[in-house]
């Protein structure tokens, strides 16, 4: 199931100390590769976590590494979701200690099962991933890849044959095949390539930010309130597509 998130009640409570700070709203914009519904979903789950500590964002899309690069210099507040460990090639970001996201990098494709009989054999194939999403670019070193825009264009290609296969998430992924390829033969082939959970980062302009953000995140992957968070956010998107953020 692509969607590995539990669904809990969202029936709790901040502290005071949190509600008391959040009568006072502010607002912050947020870098992000915006343009597939898995992300607005993953948009709309950090916008409610801003919300609980009283601030309101909104989001600058941009491609590939210009997102990070927007937010180093200070034109934005953070970066939405990337992989750990950037802070020293983006020395103004400051990664938040919890992941809000948890995602399994998948082959897709619309071939029978024949096609890709061995791991191997999926290697002298015409290859599609994303362009600037760096686990894609590390996954397909020495292969053959084709690059595009943005996970829609990714699909729209492997259904018109110009690319084999496909690199994309299993939340990401899942949401496109979904939404707007569901009477295909497209599919994930194999276990996951790799298991990644992605980060927030935050301007360090903002570092008194980030205790804040660490706690209520840590507090709703523990309560399994994220995995509600998330079906809100499915949900949105199957009513209002193309809104998010």
């Amino acid at each position: 199931m692509w969607l590995g998130i539990a669904v809990v009640s969202l029936l709790s409570s901040t502290d005071l100390s949190t509600r008391a700070f959040a009568d006072t709203e502010q607002k912050l914009v947020i870098s992000r590769l915006g343009h597939g519904d898995g992300d607005l979903a993953i948009s709309y789950v950090l916008e409610k976590i801003y919300a609980r500590i009283g601030y309101q964002i909104s989001f600058a899309d941009y491609q590939g590494r210009e997102s990070l690069e927007k937010a180093n210099a200070g034109v934005t507040d953070g970066e939405n979701m990337r992989r750990p460990g950037l802070s020293p090639d983006y020395p103004n970001l400051i990664q938040l200690s919890a992941p809000h996201v948890d995602l399994r990098f998948r082959i897709y494709t619309n071939h029978d099962d024949d096609f890709l009989p061995t791991v191997e054999s999926w290697k002298e194939k015409r290859v599609g991933i994303e362009k600037g999403v760096l686990i894609s670019e590390e996954l397909t070193q020495g292969l053959n890849p084709y690059y595009f825009n943005s996970v829609r264009e990714l699909f729209e290609q492997l259904n018109a044959g110009n690319v084999d296969v496909i690199i994309a998430t299993d939340l990401i992924g899942g949401i496109e095949v979904l939404k707007n390829f569901p009477n295909r033969k497209i599919r994930t082939h194999g276990p996951a390539l790799k298991v990644v959970s992605l980060f927030h980062y935050v301007h360090k302009r903002h570092a008194d930010l980030v205790p804040l953000l660490n706690k209520e995140i840590k507090y709703l992957r523990e309560s399994g309130e994220l995995g509600k968070l998330y079906v809100d956010a499915f949900n949105m998107i199957r009513k209002h597509p193309g809104e998010g953020g």
